[in-house]
């Protein structure tokens, strides 16, 4: 991915669309906008794969809302993200196979959502720059939490429990990344 985004860089700079300075920058982003698409394309090949495409594309939806607005867990190169994501997807797909509970779906969102809610911000060791910012970065995270806590109710009041078990193992899942985030950040504080 890297050397893809160092020669689509080198052209841009070549034909005068960005500037030699800000090359690492533009080399940075480009890598992790095509490892994005990659490994999403992946994630949904696999949902394909297991005949749950429409609840793949909507763990992957609320997975990268949560992780955006209020972070999560980073793995440390990408092989080791895409395996992460997909043994969470794996997990997620499996769940399927368990008999539907509409108790344990409330019980999986409910403990997603007041997770997401109660600790709405964990930011990467790279972004600790950010924390100055910490307060609109809470407010918005919570703000997504509550669209998705909507949603749910929404979802609940329609009955339809395949839409009820997506965003139950979803909202669980989110929560997941975070407080493993979480639980991280805190060992790593302690000698």
């Amino acid at each position: 991915m890297n050397q893809i985004a160092e020669a689509v860089i080198s052209l841009l700079e070549k034909r005068g669309v960005i500037r030699e300075e800000s090359r690492a920058v533009y080399v940075y982003g480009l890598s992790q906008m095509i490892y994005t698409f990659l490994s999403t394309l992946g994630l949904l090949l696999i949902g394909l794969a297991a005949g749950r495409p429409a609840e793949t594309a909507l763990l992957i939806a609320l997975f990268y809302t949560n992780q955006t607005y209020g972070g999560g867990y980073h793995a440390n190169s990408h092989t080791r993200c895409f395996l992460t994501m997909t043994a969470g997807l794996l997990v997620f797909l499996v769940s399927f196979s368990l008999p539907y509970s509409l108790p344990g779906c409330v019980a999986l969102a409910g403990a997603g959502l007041a997770l997401l809610y109660l600790r709405p911000l964990t930011l990467h060791p790279n972004k600790l720059y950010l924390a100055k910012k910490s307060r609109q970065f809470i407010r918005r995270s919570r703000k997504a939490v509550l669209l998705q806590a909507l949603f749910f109710v929404l979802a609940l009041l329609t009955g339809y429990a395949p839409l009820i078990r997506t965003l139950a193992m979803a909202l669980f899942l989110c929560a997941c990344s975070r407080m493993t985030a979480i639980l991280i950040r805190q060992g790593q504080s302690f000698p």
